[in-house]
């Protein structure tokens, strides 16, 4: 009889060991992570990692040594405090040893739909969402927009959409969103058979608001020409300038035509914790159904997103197994458990348990903790924008509405093509310190600069260095031209 194998370790105490010393590196990297360096990697790192599987493993730890050595000095530094290029959260020591725990018990507890429930309802008192919807937890915004608008597609198709499918719609179906909204809505769109062609790009107003009244029009010309729209998708917080739809007005719309409102709030939802800026996400308990990342703004570990539905026998209808609708006969049993269930809710059947994770940093850090967080956000950035009004060679380019700013460096001797020019390589000058640090964006032709706060780890004084850097590669650089 051939031995038993097993993935325990042999030897306890030695993983027990490597366990605590890989955790303590890890703790150090975060607690160091201001000075941090920004590196590419180097042709030997690379090549020490293109390596055939070997047929008997390194071992543990020789494979923490190779991570150690090749992998970690050459992250992206997403998590430094200098980092406002893209709306990515910075995480915490704490997010990171609550993966540690879902890891280390394969993700589940008898007590899993208690736990993911609370969460779910601490979510829906933060952002006002009416008690009695249901909702998700999935891998990230991009999931959380296609379940949302899965539910939408399949509650105002004119068939039976498990059953018979896209086929047999009587009328194409279309919808609508904002021309700053964001792709991955597109995506969301072919993936659920509507084709990219059925998603309408409304014009933006003066504010980089969906225009209502080219909603209006764009609704009333598909009718006409015998299609059938079925959905809005505002946006609250658009990645390109953080601005948020006129949500009252798009919800107005939406009850006058009959149409399902989808909201993409991936970070702006968070506002509703702001005392100052709270008002911009007003009306968001209207929407059928909204899409939010925790691992963004709230800066929980990737990834986890949430989609919260009004319609809760509409949502899990879209996604329960089966296609012959016995599931609403049984009313008894819809009602409890197998309606509340998270994989009956979204893609996934074999699925993290984000909602351990999530009940765990909220009742860790609590309201006010994020509240405060989200806050001094908001305010840093207006901090931003008061030294770039200061700078006589540097221009707001769009509204400052929540967490994001948008400018460029100007100059009096140069063109607009120098000035893109120059900008573009203020920027690559920028990366060099930190990949990313700041973005670019384009909106309505015009190339500008773009940051966006939702770092926890950011001080007033690193927009104080952000500004000098930009002077000082802007001083140097105009001379090319």
């Amino acid at each position: 009889m051939s031995k038993e194998v097993t993935l325990d370790p042999e030897d306890w105490d030695e993983i027990k060991a490597l366990g605590h010393r890989m955790m303590d590196d890890l703790m150090e990297y975060l607690e160091t992570i201001r000075n941090q360096p920004y590196k590419q990697p180097t042709e030997g790192s690379i090549n020490a990692l293109l390596t055939t599987l070997p047929e008997k493993g390194v071992g543990e730890e020789e494979m923490y040594e190779i991570f150690k050595k090749h992998m970690l000095p050459y992250t992206m530094k997403y998590i430094r405090p200098d980092f406002w290029g893209m709306v990515i959260g910075t995480g915490s020591p704490y997010g990171m040893l609550t993966d540690m725990l879902l890891s280390g018990t394969n993700h589940t507890t008898f007590l899993m739909m208690y736990v993911y429930h609370q969460a779910i309802d601490w979510i829906k008192e933060m952002l006002d969402y009416p008690k009695e919807a249901g909702g998700v937890f999935v891998s990230g915004g991009s999931e959380a927009n296609f379940t949302g608008l899965a539910v939408a597609r399949n509650k105002k198709a004119k068939v039976d959409m498990k059953a018979k499918g896209m086929q047999y719609l009587p009328k194409p179906m279309t919808l609508y969103c904002s021309k700053e909204a964001h792709d991955c809505l597109e995506r969301s769109v072919e993936l659920l058979g509507l084709g990219n062609e059925a998603l309408r790009w409304i014009p933006i107003n003066e504010k980089h608001q969906m225009d209502i009244r080219a909603l209006e029009k764009e609704i009333e010309k598909d009718r006409e020409n015998g299609y059938h729209p079925f959905c809005v998708i505002g946006s609250a917080g658009t990645v390109h300038t953080g601005a948020f739809d006129d949500i009252n007005a798009i919800a107005d719309l939406c009850e006058r035509e009959d149409l399902w409102f989808h909201i993409d709030a991936a970070f702006g939802a968070w506002v509703k914790l702001s005392d100052s800026h709270r008002y911009l996400a007003d009306g968001l308990e209207r929407a059928d159904s909204v899409a939010v990342d925790l691992h963004k703004w709230i800066s929980m570990p990737f990834g986890i997103g949430c989609t919260l539905v009004k319609d809760q026998m509409a949502h899990f209808s879209t996604f329960v197994y089966g296609h012959d609708a016995e599931y609403l006969k049984a009313t008894d049993e819809v009602a409890g458990q197998v309606l509340e269930a998270p994989w009956n809710l979204a893609l996934g059947l074999s699925r993290p348990h984000y909602g351990l994770k999530a009940y765990m940093l909220l009742r860790a850090f609590g309201r006010d903790k994020y509240s405060d967080l989200v806050q001094q956000n908001i305010d840093q950035i207006h901090y931003l924008a008061e030294l770039i009004r200061k700078e006589p060679n540097i221009e707001m380019m769009a509204p400052l509405v929540s967490n994001v700013v948008c400018f460029r460096y100007v100059h009096s001797g140069l063109n607009e093509s120098d000035i893109e020019e120059l900008n573009r390589m203020i920027l690559n000058e920028l990366w060099k310190i930190n990949g990313l640090m700041i973005s670019s964006t384009t909106v309505n032709g015009n190339y500008m600069l773009r940051a966006c706060n939702v770092n926890h780890r950011t001080k007033y004084s690193d927009f104080d260095a952000l500004i000098d850097r930009i002077k000082n590669i802007a001083e140097t650089h105009i001379q090319q031209f």
